[in-house]
């Protein structure tokens, strides 16, 4: 086989690997569920083409790597499959032949809501809560038995399945729509920063270890589909998901209206599609599609699985919605690391549930393709929790030939320090290391969860910086009681951020490594230094040396390790970090 086949092939793998990570651990999603798919069918059809397989290939099984580390992980008692996504009706139609082909009579098949929330399993063993589990990788999960305990329509004890051994019932947890909003709403009166979107939110406390965030577990929903069991008298009576459903109802789990239907042929199914992607807005919960099911069980079981997906039925995923709305401003953001990130600013949109009123472009090519003006109007478009994209001027390309068509620079200075902006990789940088919003965004990045982990409101650290009570992130660590009297803090949460700092010198290499801001030196490559070096100067010894032991660390990222130490101030920082007591 040709080489460069192989390769592409091997990195497709690891990019779509790459993704799923994204997805179910850190759900942060940075592309759409429609590219994903069409990635992940390419790769199938590679590997089927070529008889070629990557070792960790995401179409034989999903990475082991999709659990969270610090979670007691226990295998499924029934393995949790994947869905295969459709987006259109002609895709929909050829799977749906390709089961009637298999299955010569005549089908049924149940629509059901596909919950954008996070997949789980909650056992019962004779009617008592044993164990609630997260998919995982579908063959092992991460136990959150405890942090379920709080959602309220979940019964803890079901007395109509006390003589049933092992009751596995797999459904979906949610934010109802008008939840999301009140938890949002407790957030911002505790100064906390708010939940993006329900997933994140439902991710995020489903994993949480703090009983700080109770509170947020008593609004969760959990919304069930399917039952697995060992019972023989269930599985006697149970012929079909619909039964399914009915049995779950009488053991008090809650369906929202309309939210399944029993279809006997298309036209009925993509009517009910077509009822549910126009009438987004009235589901009760965040939804992204439908899910089609053949409804007999034992024509289920005919039909199987393979290795990730279910081949009995099918996710009929929403198109991305388009907006239109109107520019209200433009701002210029300064990173950590320099880089200006334009801001448009547009009249407010709200999309299933959601309030929108700013989208990113990143990059000045990105920006100067829009021309954008004052008052234009524009479309916006936004794919499942994917940030919201502009994609056309309407503006204009209406009024484009007119000579007095006043478009938004981008500037050629920054807009902090007035140093004169450069160009790298089609994005434009502050190169000055003295520039004040850089100094203080790399302040907030040291503070922030993955890297030190000091719980500090933003505003309070605004105005340490700008009364110059603190000018990096070390006169941060030493800050004294003193030096909050400027500020309306009470005395309880001073002592509170100064413990907070404290603790921070517990934290472990890679979170220090992490911390310091190093461009393309995120969370996953400090630990992975952080396995073979015990602190920065063996590494920094070996870099010199040019003899570096961490396998798939770039040739990009070990300059941009040896350009960071390179500078005297970055080493004088890392010397004190060590005298204050930091494992560094």
């Amino acid at each position: 086989m040709n080489k460069k086949i192989k390769n592409y092939i091997n990195n497709l793998s690891k990019y779509i690997n790459n993704h799923n990570n994204n997805y179910f651990i850190l759900n942060k999603p940075i592309i759409s569920n429609y590219k994903y798919d069409k990635k992940l069918n390419l790769l199938i059809k590679l590997e089927k083409k070529y008889n070629y397989f990557y070792k960790n290939s995401p179409t034989k099984k999903l990475n082991n790597n999709l659990l969270i580390k610090n979670f007691n992980v226990i295998k499924h008692f029934y393995k949790m499959y994947s869905i295969k996504n459709v987006y259109n009706k002609k895709n929909f139609i050829i799977w749906k032949k390709n089961i009637d082909n298999k299955i010569s009579k005549k089908i049924n098949y149940i629509c059901e809501l596909k919950y954008d929330g996070i997949a789980i399993s909650i056992i019962y063993e004779y009617g008592k809560l044993k164990y609630s589990i997260t998919r995982g990788d579908g063959i092992y999960g991460n136990i959150v038995t405890k942090n379920i305990l709080y959602i309220k329509n979940i019964p803890k004890y079901i007395k109509k399945i006390k003589n049933i051994k092992l009751f596995d019932i797999k459904g979906e947890i949610v934010y109802s729509k008008k939840n999301f909003l009140i938890i949002n709403k407790i957030k911002k009166k505790k100064g906390e920063k708010l939940f993006s979107n329900s997933r994140n939110a439902v991710n995020g406390i489903i994993h949480s270890k703090y009983n700080k965030y109770i509170i947020y577990k008593k609004y969760l929903d959990f919304i069930p589909y399917y039952i697995y069991t060992n019972d023989k008298k269930y599985n006697y009576k149970i012929n079909n998901q619909l039964e399914s459903i009915k049995f779950l109802k009488n053991l008090s789990f809650n369906f929202i209206k309309k939210s399944y239907k029993l279809c006997n042929n298309t036209n009925n199914i993509i009517k009910y599609i077509y009822y549910w992607e126009k009438n987004i807005y009235k589901s009760i919960y965040p939804i992204d599609g439908i899910v089609i099911k053949v409804n007999n069980l034992k024509l289920k079981k005919k039909l199987n699985n393979n290795n990730i997906f279910h081949k009995w039925c099918i996710a009929f995923k929403f198109k991305d919605k388009k907006f239109i709305t109107k520019v209200k401003k433009v701002n210029f953001y300064i990173g950590k690391t320099g880089i200006i990130v334009p801001v448009v600013y547009f009249k407010k949109i709200i999309i299933n549930g959601t309030k929108i009123k700013r989208s990113n472009l990143y990059n000045s090519n990105i920006f100067k393709k829009y021309n954008l003006s004052f008052n234009d109007k524009i479309i916006i478009k936004k794919s499942g929790d994917i940030i919201p994209k502009i994609v056309n001027n309407i503006t204009y390309k209406k009024i484009k030939k007119k000579k007095n068509y006043k478009y938004i620079n981008f500037p050629l200075y920054c807009p902090s320090c007035n140093s004169f902006l450069k160009k790298k990789n089609e994005k434009l940088y502050c190169y000055n290391y003295k520039c004040n919003i850089q100094i203080l965004e790399k302040i907030k990045h040291f503070i922030s969860k993955y890297a030190m982990n000091i719980k500090i409101n933003k505003n309070i650290i605004n105005k340490l910086f700008f009364y110059k009570k603190i000018n990096n992130y070390i006169d941060l660590l030493i800050l004294k009681k003193k030096d909050f009297f400027l500020f309306k803090i009470t005395n309880n949460e001073i002592i509170r951020i100064l413990n907070e700092i404290k603790k921070s010198k517990k934290k472990k290499f890679n979170n220090i490594l992490f911390s310091l801001s190093i461009p393309s030196i995120g969370k996953y490559i400090s630990k992975k230094i952080e396995k073979t070096y015990n602190n920065i100067f063996n590494l920094l010894k070996d870099i010199k040396n040019n003899n570096i032991k961490c396998k798939n660390i770039g040739k990009k990222k070990i300059k941009n390790i040896n350009k960071f130490f390179k500078k005297k101030i970055n080493i004088k920082i890392i010397k004190k970090l060590k005298k204050l007591g930091y494992k560094i």
